[in-house]
């Protein structure tokens, strides 16, 4: 079978992997081996290329997607370097949305890790080709041979190493070319080839028959020449390596070390080589369509980073999907139909802006004064609407009500939206009972961070409470009141005369206002107010101080006076009417249920379930989607999932997702407080 090899000059490569795998180490001795620095930073005195922002430094972790690119010839690489830790794991899926191919890292010390399984789960799921990288081979306590097996036992088969180490820990001097079938020792200047060593020698060559084996079925005329006693050439070898890859059939598996640079330019090169671009498909006009990532073809950028710099300003970090891009285009942004103009591009080296005049499909170019512009915008010609489908959002692990000085309440709500249009992980939004703000954050981390942030950027300082459930009543039976107000103070008085009909409906139900007067005793006028002073009441609230809903009032009598009747009064009858069957009829506490639907490993099933039952939920329906794979629907009181997000991941080692919606409203069984 023939393939079509293609090779485009600008693509993107996400580094992902758990905390601590060394992922920002490694950016920095990409760029170092690719000549763009002179030396590589260290994470631990904050002296990276990314990983510079202070709570990043305070934290010793990435909290964000940090980027610089590589050069290998003529072609560019743009590198993402992503957060391990799970509560910035909404850092990784953007990066991956992008990624053109993904660069797994692991650790030969700490070895596979929990967040290490959900960043490859998440891989997977956005159908990025993967190659492995296992790093800090000169560590102590390095083992590569535990940390192959424990990714032979995530990866599966399909995993295939292309290297393997010489040395380890301190005596880690190279690596073995499996596909050349040769020695690269590091030492001095450059990096000399050699033979394998002996004691490497059977190893290496029974390692190299599976590799070359497993390529070679990608190719039907390889196939036929292998088996008649041929060995294909490395490039060969490499072209169908490569679409393998793409098609993830095979997973590579590349080793060395970020901190001594040995292997890190044969990544790099090896990345150049295999990787290619990914077709993007998105809505045109509501119709699904692919655009190839073609230099030539029609312009068309996705936002995916906003960053907000206190000196610089708010730029936009684009991909660019299809197209050519070069200052002052105007491009049509198609989620608010609006143009802007693109005025200079820069791409990111670390933290810093390096302009540029062209940015071709592939690329990453950040856009500076787009105010109106967010992450998961598109930007094309006018006439054409391009959009992503978007998966219904996950439940956020956390949430909390912020509590600031009364004189910062403009002030923090602004600060969040800023830090909101950077993180999309968090969302902002306000307690319907307290006015508090309440934000939504994918963890105890995230909200720590988030909080230093506020303080340092915008001097603000806030207490955390738990976010107020919203409760309601409903009347428990019919009721037939007449609500009268009579006053009489000295020139005009106050006279109305209602006679309603109250009755529960169903409480999800809008209120229902049913006018039944006949003969007049109600002025047509006045039939408004009657019922603007029932929802009034309602909203005031019931005998246990919550909002009222699931009612109908029929107003079928009343009386009036020619001169002391008015809308006012007419809307203090009925709301004294409304009271009334409130009290005589008893009301019922009421509380949103939850649709929850939760996916997780099978093996996790009955922790699930159990779970469930303490929540006071309800189980619908449970789902096997395969082997491994169960979904629950349940139904659970609103007031029951405030950490279940968190709860969910600690439950599922980070394997669980849910999402939650509105189903209905129902009766209490645990009575709250009055608000």
């Amino acid at each position: 079978m023939a393939h079509s090899f293609t090779h485009p000059k600008a693509r993107t490569v996400a580094l992902v992997g758990a905390s601590g795998s060394g992922k920002t180490s490694l950016l920095d001795a990409l760029v170092c081996a690719s000549g763009g620095l002179a030396r590589p930073g260290r994470v631990s005195d904050g002296s990276t290329l990314c990983g510079t922002d202070p709570e990043e430094r305070k934290h010793q972790m990435s909290l964000g997607i940090g980027m610089a690119p590589i050069w290998v010839g003529g072609d560019k690489l743009t590198l993402l370097d992503t957060p391990g830790f799970i509560d910035f794991h909404g850092e990784v899926l953007r990066a991956l949305e992008v990624a053109d191919v993904a660069v797994l890292v692991v650790s030969a010390v700490a070895g596979v890790q929990p967040d290490t399984a959900l960043v490859w789960d998440m891989a997977l799921a956005a159908g990025v080709p993967v190659v492995v990288f296992v790093n800090a081979l000169d560590a102590e306590r390095a083992d590569f041979e535990a940390t192959l097996a424990a990714l032979e036992n995530l990866v599966g088969p399909r995993l295939a190493p292309l290297e393997l180490p010489i040395g380890s820990s301190g005596a880690f001097e190279g690596i073995v070319d499996l596909l050349a079938d040769e020695a690269i020792v590091y030492g001095g200047s450059t990096a000399q080839r050699g033979p394998i060593p002996a004691s490497l020698a059977e190893l290496e060559q029974r390692v190299r028959a599976s590799l070359l084996e497993a390529i070679v079925v990608g190719d039907d005329s390889l196939t036929e020449r292998y088996l008649e006693g041929e060995v294909p050439d490395t490039a060969e070898l490499e072209e169908v390596l490569g679409h393998l890859m793409i098609n993830a059939h095979i997973f590579p598996l590349t080793c060395g070390s970020a901190v001594s640079g040995v292997g890190v330019d044969r990544l790099a090169s090896l990345l150049d080589e295999l990787a290619e671009s990914r077709p993007i498909t998105l809505d045109e006009d509501g119709e699904p369509t692919t655009l190839l990532r073609d230099p030539q073809g029609e312009l068309v950028l996705r936002a995916f980073k906003v960053i907000v710099d206190p000196y610089v300003g708010r730029s936009v970090v684009f991909e660019v999907i299809s197209g050519t891009l070069t200052p002052d285009a105007v491009l049509v942004n198609s989620r608010t139909n609006v143009e802007e103009r693109l005025h200079g591009l820069s791409y990111l080296m670390g933290s810093k802006l390096v302009p540029v005049e062209v940015a071709v499909a592939g690329d990453v170019v950040a856009v500076a004064k787009l105010s109106n512009v967010v992450v998961g915008d598109v930007l094309g010609r006018k006439g054409h609407v391009f959009s992503f489908r978007t998966d219904a959002p996950s439940l956020p692990a956390l949430s909390v009500a912020l509590v600031g000085s009364s004189h910062d309440d403009d002030k923090l709500s602004s600060a969040l939206q800023h830090l909101a249009e950077e993180d999309p992980s968090i969302t902002v939004r306000h307690d319907p009972v307290t006015r508090h703000l309440v934000i939504d954050v994918m963890g105890d981390v995230h909200l720590q961070v988030t909080l230093e942030r506020l303080r340092r950027r915008y001097n603000i300082e806030v207490t955390t409470e738990v976010p107020s459930v919203e409760f309601f009543e409903t009347i428990r039976a019919p009721r037939d009141v007449e609500g009268r107000l009579k006053k009489q103070t000295g020139g005009h008085g106050q006279y109305a005369v209602v006679n309603l009909k109250v009755e529960p409906i169903e409480p999800s139900a809008p209120f229902e206002f049913v006018d039944a007067v006949v003969g007049g005793a109600v002025p047509r006028q006045y039939i408004g107010a009657v019922k603007n002073g029932v929802e009034r009441s309602m909203r005031h609230g019931g005998p246990k101080g919550f909002p009222v809903v699931g009612l109908r009032a029929t107003l079928y009598d009343g009386k009036s006076h020619s001169v002391d009747s008015s809308e006012a009064a007419f809307e203090t009858a009925a709301s004294l009417g409304l009271r009334q069957a409130l009290d005589e009829a008893g009301t019922v506490v009421l509380e949103r249920i939850m649709a929850v639907r939760t996916s997780v490993p099978a093996s996790f099933l009955g922790d699930v379930l159990n779970d469930f039952s303490v929540r006071r939920g309800k189980v619908i329906g449970t789902d096997h989607d395969d082997e491994s794979t169960a979904t629950v629907t349940a139904h659970v009181p609103e007031s029951e999932l405030l950490r279940y997000g968190l709860d969910l991941r600690n439950m599922t080692a980070g394997r669980g997702k849910a999402t939650v919606e509105l189903d209905h409203l129902a009766e209490t069984t645990k009575i709250p407080t009055t608000k």
